[in-house]
Formats: structure tokens, C-alpha cells, sequence
């Protein structure tokens, strides 16, 4: 039972530190929220330069498309990955659900075939 208590008035303790360190940063909220909210009535001067807004967001950066792969070597699968990487970076939204395993041809494709027959049918395929 002693142990209980023990246990008890721990986290009594605890709670109650927490609650002190609630209400201080409850505190220093209110404290920084009130100069600016001083300030929130009031209009900002007229800039003296004309604002120049940006061109739309449309992505300048233009990439070839990446090389296909025929899985021979090491060295074109490393080339492949990295193109790959670079268009989902420099592309995020156009790339959403492309996949990249479509660029394969030879025996690339032929191994890679059953794999992903496999993802879309839901089965264990290998």
C-alpha cells in the first residue's frame, strides 16, 4: 500500500508541475498576444515603391525524360533511380501516381512483369 501512496503522490507531483508550467506558458502567450493585438486595429502606411507581385508558379525547370532501362548493368539502374528521384522532386504534383517501371524494356521487363501483376491484382505473385 505504501507503494500505492507512493506512487500516487508522484504523480500528484507531476500534475502539478505540469499545471504550473500550463499556466506560465499560458501567461507568456497573453503577454506577447497583447502588443499585437495593440496593433491590429491599426492601418499600415502606404508603401512608397508599388508591390510587384510574382509571375505564377509554374515550374521553368524542364527534364528530359528519364532513359529506359533494359536491367544489364548496375551503373544505368543507379542513372535510372536518380532520374526518377529528380522528376518526383522537381515534380511533385504532375507525378503522383506514375510508374516508372513502365520505362523498362527487355529483360527488365520480363522479370519485373509478374511483380507488378502481383501489386495491382493484390496477390503474392512471387
Amino acid at each position: 500500500m505504501d507503494a500505492l501512496n507512493a506512487f500516487i503522490d508522484k504523480m500528484m507531483q507531476m500534475m502539478a508541475e505540469e499545471r504550473a508550467q500550463r499556466l506560465a506558458t499560458e501567461e507568456t502567450l497573453r503577454q506577447n498576444q497583447s502588443p499585437l493585438d495593440a496593433t491590429a486595429g491599426q492601418q499600415n502606411p502606404t508603401p512608397t515603391q508599388p508591390i510587384l507581385t510574382p509571375a505564377p508558379s509554374s515550374n521553368p525547370i524542364v527534364l528530359a525524360k528519364p532513359q529506359p532501362f533494359d536491367g544489364t548493368r548496375r551503373a544505368a539502374a543507379k542513372v535510372l533511380f536518380c532520374q526518377i528521384g529528380l522528376h518526383a522532386i522537381t515534380y511533385p504534383k504532375r507525378f503522383r501516381n506514375v510508374v516508372f517501371a513502365m520505362l523498362m524494356k527487355d529483360y527488365a521487363a520480363t522479370w519485373s512483369q509478374p511483380y507488378q501483376q502481383s501489386l495491382q491484382w493484390g496477390t503474392s505473385g512471387l
